[in-house]
This record gives structure tokens, sequence and C-alpha cells, in this order.
């Protein structure tokens, strides 16, 4: 979100590393300093072209786009550079003031890096235009960071089945069989499907089967990972809480891994359901394969 122009060099692995089309990265940021600028295409011009450290980019489902390094890689992209080395941001950055930042970018029709041209103001400005705009928001955030979050059913079936797609295969650790994420996607087109929507960005879903006018079943819930833990899913139950209300259905249930596996990321999950109000019920060791052991839990409404 802005910072200051790196020019000291860190050590990546060539593993790490990976190119990018620049056109293909969302830029974070509305602004660019033109003393930052200035610093920037110096030190370029020293160091030459292609001795910079690799810009940090972040991947929320299908959105690519820059955490860091914006005057790089206008820099780069003025110096007629099309593609860039990058590197995937391993810092737990704030992905909810990243998410306002994407949306605003987007209402002010900035989808690359070229788009910033017009937008190198002097250094004053910058600051007054892009760090006063973030921390006027951050305050206005700072009790209820989920102020803008919006909770609804998405009527479409085409659409709920892109959302399920992009959002399942994000989350490797907990839907890493291909056959599993197909048939979810296939079976979400015709269930009760609730989103949660953030600055125009869908992060979380959850799809529900209704057995015998009486169950409301969880049938796939996903979060992106990068939003787990700060309430997006407690907000989510609570909606489809008082929904099953509405319809008068009494009980809700899910299904999930047993703790006779000893998947870390599954132990989270069960303590997430826990946390709602699910207990679990019992065991079923062979439902999903010896290898799966799968806990039932239900919930009273």
């Amino acid at each position: 979100m802005g910072g200051n122009t790196r020019v000291v060099k860190r050590e990546w692995s060539a593993e790490d590393i990976f190119e990018v089309e620049l056109v293909h990265v969302q830029p974070s940021q509305l602004y660019l300093s033109e003393t930052k600028y200035d610093v920037c295409l110096k030190w370029l011009e020293s160091a030459g072209f292609e001795n910079y450290e690799p810009l940090p980019v972040k991947r929320i489902g299908n959105d690519l786009f820059f955490t860091d390094g914006h005057t790089r890689a206008y820099a780069l992209w003025r110096s007629g550079l099309r593609s860039i080395k990058a590197i995937a941001d391993p810092d737990k950055l704030d992905w909810i003031q990243y998410l306002a930042n994407i949306a605003w970018c987007r209402e002010a029709g900035i989808t690359s890096i070229a788009d910033l041209g017009d937008r190198v103001v002097s250094h004053a400005e910058y600051e007054q235009k892009w760090y006063g705009r973030c921390s006027e928001w951050q305050a206005a955030l700072k009790d209820n960071p989920l102020r803008d979050l919006t909770i609804g059913f998405e009527s479409d079936p085409g659409t709920r089945q892109i959302v399920c797609n992009e959002i399942l295969r994000a989350l490797p650790n907990w839907f890493g069989i291909e056959q599993a994420v197909v048939d979810y996607v296939n079976d979400v087109r015709e269930l009760p499907f609730v989103t949660a929507v953030l600055y125009g960005k869908v992060i979380g879903f959850c799809a529900i089967r209704i057995h015998f006018g009486i169950n409301a079943e969880m049938a796939v819930l996903g979060i992106f990972e990068d939003f787990h833990g700060i309430g997006i899913g407690t907000r989510l139950f609570q909606f489809i809480e008082e929904f099953c209300r509405d319809q008068r259905i009494a009980i809700m249930t899910v299904k999930t891994l047993s703790a006779s596996h000893p998947d870390p990321g599954y132990a989270a999950t069960r303590r997430f359901y826990e946390h709602v109000g699910f207990r679990g019920m019992e065991e079923f060791p062979t439902l999903w394969g010896k290898a799966n052991p799968c806990l039932y839990m239900m919930k009273r409404v």
C-alpha cells in the first residue's frame, strides 16, 4: 500500500520467482509519487533494469495484484518491459484494505500499471490523496472492519458455479481432490447459495441442502484462506440460521473430516463449527473411505 521504494535486494530462491505479464497484474494504489519515481528510475538506470528485486504480488482467487512495488513496476513498464519477475508476497497484510484499494482502482478505471501514467503526482499530493485516503478509511473501519460486508443469496446458477470453482480451487489444503471439486461445482447449481461479498469480491460462500423441510445441511463452505478467522464465517452462519428460522427448519447439520485424521486445517474447521454452535454427533469411519473419516455435526436452530 505504497511504502518506500525498495532498493536493497533480498535473497529469493529461483523456485520462488516467476514471470508475469504486467498487464495481468492489478494495481492496488491510485497514485504514484513523482519523487519516489525519480529516485527509483535513477537507481534502475544505475544498477541496470534487469537487476531489480522481484515485485511482490498476491493472488486472491482469480485476482492477481501488486501489494507493493508500484513505482518500480511503472518504471519498468516505461522502460519497455512487458514481463517482470514477481514473488508471492509472504507477509501477512491487511487484505480487507487491499480489497478496498482494488475496488477503488477499478472504479477509477485502473486495471494495469500503465493506467497510472496520468497519476504521477508531487509527493505532497501523493501523501494527501493516497495516504490520506487510506488513513481515513482505516479510521472509519477501526471499530468494525467488516462494516461493508454483505451477506445474501446468489440466484444465478452459473454464478454459483463460478464462485464455487474459484474459491475451492484456492483452498487445496481443504479441497485437494479434483473429482470432489468438480462434483461440488456441479451440485451448487441447484442449491440455495449464500455469498459473503466485500468491496465487489465474493470472498466466501455456503451452499445448503434442505432435507425433509427440517434439516439444512451445509453442503459445502469455502472462504479464501487470507480471510479466515476474522468473523466472515460467523456472519455467514448467522444469516443461514436466520433463514432457517424463517423457514421453520429445526436443525442445521454438516459433515467434516473427523479428529481421527490429524489434518491441521480440518482441526481448525472443526473448531470453527464448534464456535458457531455445532456439536459432533457421530463418526462414520468409512463413509468417505478409510483415509477420510467423517464426523457428523448438528446444531439446533
